[in-house]
Parts: C-alpha cells; structure tokens; sequence
C-alpha cells in the first residue's frame, strides 16, 4: 500500500487527495493544512473565483479547457459552478486577446469570439458597464464559454468528500520537513507531532519558499530562490441588497489588463445571495513579518511570513 503526505489543503493539495483517494482506494493519504478547513489564509479561499480557459499559454488554456468541462458536468462540482461569461479587456499594444483566439483555434475548440468597442459595451449587460473607465482604442473580448466558482464552499465540500474516502486531515501547521540524505520521508508540525509516508507532496503555495529554509537551511541547492515568486491580491467585498444582486446576477466577470500586466479581475455577481454577517466579518488584512533565515541566493533580503490580523468591521 502507497502511503502519501499531502502539506496544504488548498485547490491544489485538495484536488490532489481527492484523486488520490478515488484512484487508489487502498492508499494512505494523510491531508495536512494550518487550521480546521477551509484554511482561511488559503489562496483559494475566497468567495468566487472566475474559472476561464482564456490564457496567453496554450498549455494553460488546454487545461482549463479539461477543467471547465468538468466544473460543468461533474456532479459533484457543477453545483458551486455558474456560467457567467467573461469580459477580457486589454489595451490597444496588447496581444492578449489576439492570443487567447488563437489559442482556441489551435485547440479546435467550438467558439465563436465576440469582439467589442468601447463605446458599445455601455448598450450590453442591462448597461452595467456603461460608467466604465475605458479608452477610445481599448480592445475586449467577450467569451460566453467561461464561468464562476464559489471557491470557499466547494473547497469546504471536496475536502469533506476527501476526509468520507478516507482520507485523514490533520490541522496542524508543518514546521519542517523531515530530509536525511537528499530524502524527505515525512514531516514535523509545530506541535510536535511526525508523520511519515513513502511520498510527500507539497502543495504550499507562497509558504513553500519558508517550509524549505525552516527544513533545509544549510542546503542552498534545496531552497527555492528565485524559482517560485509569491504574489499578492487585494481584494474588497461589497454587500448587495436584493435588487443589487438581481440587476448584477447575469453580468459577466471582468479580467483587466494594461500592457503586460494583469492589473484586476471583477466577479460583480454572488451565486447565492448577498454575504452574510459572518462572512464579513471573517476578512483579513495581512501584516509582514520578517523570516530570521536570509535566502542562500540573495543574502541581501530576508524571507517574509505573512500574518492573519483582524480586518475592521465593514
């Protein structure tokens, strides 16, 4: 029997236990993340997450193909799924657009691009995007295939369907890898606690980069350097009354870039209503801290953990 160690219970490390699970019933999978689930400080906690195939990378868009296709008949997974449509909007310099289409081409995919101008959209959408800030040369594209998720309460779902197949979680931060040899054979959380397994995977996102100086600090050829490069959302939630979510229900999610930078994504339509009070609440700030251990390849800078602080009340 195959045992495996899952570090992150994220989209990433939850999907992979799932499968896991599914695939190989007679396997241990051992699921471990820094709280109770979903961890709040998870990348893909969130309300609503836009679920699109329209990427610069072919690679990508071909996966996210296979992934639409599956948020959309799955059973399981179509129930926190609504297809939306999205707006992609670029500026005149941009080849974005002109790369998601041809992309879809190259992939054989059954789609039909919609070109808009500026000055058209304001007449689409119940005129939603009439007052948008937009310039006379701005390219965007409408594709009617993509969709939103509500990714903390299918996240909450799969890992509770991971945990009825089997698999054990554990809420409990890892402190460290356990490394003898060049081999990882199990980890150490911060309480103390050792698990073991023949496979470890790690699915730690920004925190990858401090696991392995925590794990390994006299090994430089085992730091991640410049290999993984931690980014940073902004994001704001408004509360809607019941008219607001009814004119925005069926406006499509707005992906902006500017030059070579995507500078915001807009999810406008909640699935299920307004948000609640708890919900509301529960949104964080974070505040840096610095990590005592300097990176091996920029012995200049220092590794920095990010911290959960009570937001203020909205």
């Amino acid at each position: 029997m195959t045992s495996y160690i899952i570090v992150g219970a994220g989209v990433f490390g939850t999907s992979t236990a799932y499968h896991l699970k599914k695939q190989l019933p007679g396997s241990s999978v051992v699921l471990i993340d820094r709280s109770q689930p979903p961890c709040p400080v998870a990348a893909s906690h969130d309300i609503n997450k836009i679920v699109r195939a329209d990427y610069e990378s072919l690679f990508y868009c071909s996966l996210a193909l296979k992934t639409l296709h599956r948020w959309k008949t799955d059973t399981f997974f179509k129930q926190w799924f609504r297809s939306s449509g999205l707006l992609t909007i670029t500026d005149k310099n941009s080849q974005v657009i002109e790369k998601i289409i041809d992309n879809f081409r190259r992939l054989e995919v059954d789609y039909r691009p919609e070109i808009l101008k500026p000055q058209d959209i304001g007449a689409k959408f119940n005129g939603t995007f009439a007052d948008m800030s937009l310039r006379p040369d701005d390219k965007i594209l409408f594709n009617g295939l993509a969709g939103i998720a509500e990714a903390e309460k299918a996240l909450g779902a799969t890992i509770k369907a991971c945990m009825e197949l089997g698999v054990q979680y554990v809420a409990d931060p890892v402190s460290k890898l356990l490394i003898a040899n060049g081999v990882c054979s199990g980890v150490q959380t911060r309480s103390g606690r050792t698990f073991t397994a023949a496979k470890i995977v790690l699915c730690t996102g920004a925190n990858t980069a401090k696991l392995m100086a925590d794990s390994a600090p006299d090994q430089p050829e085992l730091q991640v350097g410049g290999r993984i490069t931690a980014r940073a959302v902004c994001t704001a939630a408004v509360e809607l009354d019941s008219k607001r979510v009814k004119e925005f229900g069926e406006i499509p999610a707005v992906v902006h870039h500017s030059g070579t930078d995507q500078v915001g994504e807009y999810v406008v339509q909640m699935l299920r209503g307004t948000l609640d009070k708890e919900m509301l609440e529960r949104w964080s700030w974070d505040r840096p801290l610095n990590h005592p251990k300097p990176d091996p390849y920029r012995p200049d800078t220092e590794w920095r953990e990010f911290e959960t602080t009570a937001a203020p009340k909205l």
